[in-house]
């Protein structure tokens, strides 16, 4: 592991070409100019990173964390400057997020969580299996929920909003964990895998406590799918802590 700093060195000529590819739109050449610096094994990862957040570009700027090769969960929290785990873990539409969330009463937390994992907070994400926006919603279920709650004229690219998709998203999570009796466990293996298969393994097994049940879920992808938020949900607590 490089010894990280939390400060950046302006005047690094690197730094300071990469910051005008930026602006040129030239995010492509931002990367290899920032690591052509003989310093940036220390600094480049949240170089990038904050030249994407300057531009809004969240999305953008928490791949690019992801993707810089830094083992973060593997060093105690704090051996690692704040400012990486807040773009690890950023809050883009907070605001709606936590409205929406209140209105169904979810716990914020888990929602960034999940749309973290889901969509990377990227509004116009759709997926290879037709799922749209922030929470990864599929086309019949954004036209069930809202058409439930009174939602006219709804159409499949209302779901590229992201203050439609957080409205719909939440009230549809809501759902999940209502069939489930409020467990989160269950619920978010049901958002990833469906709910058969969550009540057959449920049904089936005999699990002494839940923790149990999410390391005994007999599909990788929906495992590590579970796990993930569930961390996710515990580092945005932490790094966010309500008032």
């Amino acid at each position: 592991m490089p010894a990280l700093t939390g400060e950046l060195p302006e005047n690094d000529i690197h730094l300071i070409k990469a910051r005008l590819l930026a602006n040129a739109a030239l995010n492509e050449y931002i990367g290899p100019e920032i690591h052509a610096s003989p310093t940036s094994d220390e600094w480049g990862a949240l170089g990038q990173a904050e030249i994407y957040v300057s531009y809004g570009e969240y999305t953008r700027s928490l791949q690019s964390m992801k993707h810089s090769g830094i083992s973060f969960f593997a060093l105690p929290m704090d051996q690692v400057p704040a400012i990486y785990w807040h773009l690890l873990f950023p809050q883009p539409y907070w605001k709606e997020l936590v409205a929406n969330a209140g209105s169904n009463g979810l716990d914020p937390y888990l929602v960034a969580s999940l749309i973290r994992q889901e969509s990377e907070f990227n509004a116009g994400a759709v997926s290879p299996a037709n799922a749209y926006g922030l929470m990864q919603l599929l086309p019949s279920v954004g036209k069930s929920v809202a058409k439930k709650h009174g939602m006219k004229g709804f159409s499949t690219k209302q779901l590229l909003d992201p203050s439609t998709n957080l409205e719909l998203g939440t009230i549809n999570l809501k759902q999940v964990l209502d069939r489930f009796g409020g467990q989160p466990e269950y619920a978010l293996a049901a958002y990833n895998a469906g709910d058969t298969p969550v009540r057959q393994w449920l049904a089936t097994n005999d699990y002494k406590d839940v923790p149990e049940f999410v390391e005994s879920i007999p599909y990788t992808e929906t495992r590590d799918y579970v796990q993930a938020i569930l961390r996710n949900r515990e580092m945005y607590r932490a790094l966010y802590p309500a008032r």
